[in-house]
């Protein structure tokens, strides 16, 4: 008899900000959800905004994150504090229910699950899908069991 779909490991997926990102990581939603992994999809408000395509079974939970490029000085000092908060709310997410891995697509909504598996020691990946890794890819290279491209 075949896995109930959706009754196996979960597989994290940390992406966000443009399609960029997001359209790879809802490729490997899609291969994971058919070999009956539970997926759930890590992003910020604006990366919700392509998650529609992904498999209804894929559960998005939009964290805080922020980054450095927009906004004015008192936005800007904010980020640290906002990306911190994320990476609170995703170790108590783990804790709650671990991932067997987490995979980063890269993007600034990508730094509090990268970061958590990071701190609690998860099975972690990024995947990088231009030609030069970004700077989220590129900061967590290093902290990574591998790097897809």
């Amino acid at each position: 008899m075949g896995q109930r779909v959706g009754s196996g490991p979960l597989l994290l997926i940390a992406a966000g900000g443009t399609g960029g990102h997001m359209f790879p990581a809802q490729a490997l939603a899609e291969a994971m959800v058919r070999r009956g992994w539970r997926v759930k999809l890590s992003t910020d408000a604006r990366g919700a905004r392509y998650a529609g395509g992904f498999p209804h079974v894929v559960k998005v939970e939009e964290v805080a994150s922020a980054t450095f490029a927009r906004g004015g000085l008192l936005a800007k000092g904010l980020v640290p504090l906002r990306i911190g908060g994320g990476v609170m709310a995703a170790v108590g997410q783990f804790l709650r229910d671990r991932p067997a891995v987490v995979v980063g697509f890269g993007g600034y909504p990508s730094i509090p699950a990268l970061a958590a598996a990071t701190l609690l020691r998860l099975p972690r990946m990024i995947h990088e899908q231009n030609g030069v890794l970004g700077k989220v890819n590129t900061a967590f290279a290093r902290r990574v069991q591998a790097v897809a491209c």
